[in-house]
């Protein structure tokens, strides 16, 4: 009888256990978030060039950029997409624009790595022009191979907000970093900057959390499940997060688009930062002028700077806390003593494991016009 009873209760394990993991594995798998890449009258280079482009730096992965190709003249125009903006924390576009910037510059080594030559002529942007940003005339070079090596830095680049280890990073590729891009700083881990920085990042925070408006525009670009992140193709999912399946699992079965304003929900989020914040080596800091085409120049710098990241293996992640909302940000540029306001704050330190961009992405014919 003991015998037959121990089996069954053994039986019953298992049977839990499969059943746990089967969980497990159906929701905490990476989203399968395929991206339609096929253009009218475009060649196959050049469709993957735009792919590649697409995984340019770009708050919440709204992805607010349009395009329009014209393949005869070999040239594609850039437009700001207002309707992707995110009102509440970023009222005046800013980050939008620095988004673009990014996008511009990926777009640039997205296309050289193709074997082009590229030239890029700015446009102030106005509602008259579509508030279109650049002008991006391309040539194939001869004879040039694809550099792999440059396409696996771009997708290989993402915001990782995963715990970074606290060793400092090595100063020489602090100094060449600071050396070779004008208005960019560091502040390691210990420092009485990096403090300021990671105490007003929190504070900051948390005044964000108090706001219901707040909360609504980041719960609207969260996504709560594969089958969300692979149908919507933008947003942050939880491959994003860098949760590990069993985490994953938990969060999509207990979050959701109504509860992303709930205390339980806003508790999470500041526990998420206070890890992340105290778990890193330092920050870097970007600063620049208060106009969209210095807006757009930090972005494109950001994404060059970020590449160099990638290839010494230095995790990134934006900390915007402090830059969005106005009392902090009102005393960042004084603060910290510079003569221009601060644009970026990025969390920086050294993972074992660098990963990639998993964030999915939206089909090019979706934001790419293609000129008849």
């Amino acid at each position: 009888m003991k015998k037959k009873v121990i089996i069954t209760t053994i039986a019953a394990f298992l049977f839990i256990l499969f059943s746990v993991g089967a969980i497990i594995f159906t929701i905490g798998k990476t989203a399968n978030t395929q991206t339609n890449i096929q253009l009218e009258r475009t060649s196959s280079d050049i469709e993957h060039a735009l792919y590649y482009a697409s995984f340019a730096a770009n708050s919440h992965n709204t992805q607010s950029w349009k395009v329009n190709l014209d393949p005869k003249q070999k040239r594609l125009g850039v437009f700001l997409n207002n309707k992707r903006s995110l009102n509440v924390v970023d009222p005046n576009n800013r980050e939008l624009y620095i988004s673009i910037g990014c996008y511009i510059q990926s777009l640039k080594k997205s296309f050289e790595a193709y074997g082009y030559n590229v030239s890029i002529s700015n446009i102030a942007p106005s509602k008259e022009n579509k508030y279109q940003v650049v002008l991006i005339n391309y040539q194939k070079i001869k004879n040039n191979k694809i550099n792999n090596k440059q396409l696996d830095i771009i997708q290989k680049r993402h915001t990782d907000k995963r715990k970074f280890q606290k060793k400092p990073i090595n100063r020489t590729v602090v100094s060449s970093l600071i050396k070779k891009y004008d208005n960019v700083y560091y502040y390691a881990k210990g420092s009485k900057i990096f403090k300021y920085l990671q105490k007003g990042s929190l504070a900051a925070a948390a005044k964000q959390y108090k706001s219901q408006d707040f909360l609504k525009e980041q719960g609207k670009w969260l996504r709560f499940s594969n089958q969300e992140a692979e149908k919507k193709q933008d947003g942050i999912s939880g491959d994003m997060l860098g949760l590990n399946p069993i985490i994953k699992t938990f969060y999509y079965l207990t979050s959701n688009h109504k509860n992303a304003t709930s205390n339980n929900f806003v508790k999470q989020s500041k526990n998420t930062l206070i890890n992340q914040v105290e778990n890193c080596a330092g920050f870097f800091v970007i600063t620049g002028e208060q106009n969209i085409s210095k807006w757009i120049a930090v972005g494109e710098k950001s994404q060059a700077f970020w590449y160099d990241c990638v290839r010494n293996n230095i995790a990134v992640q934006p900390i915007s806390a402090m830059i969005e909302i106005p009392s902090y940000n009102q005393k960042l540029q004084q603060n910290l003593g510079k003569s221009q306001p601060v644009q970026l704050i990025l969390r920086v330190g050294y993972v074992n494991s660098y990963g990639k961009n998993v964030g999915p992405r939206r089909n090019l014919k979706d934001y790419i016009t293609v000129k008849k």
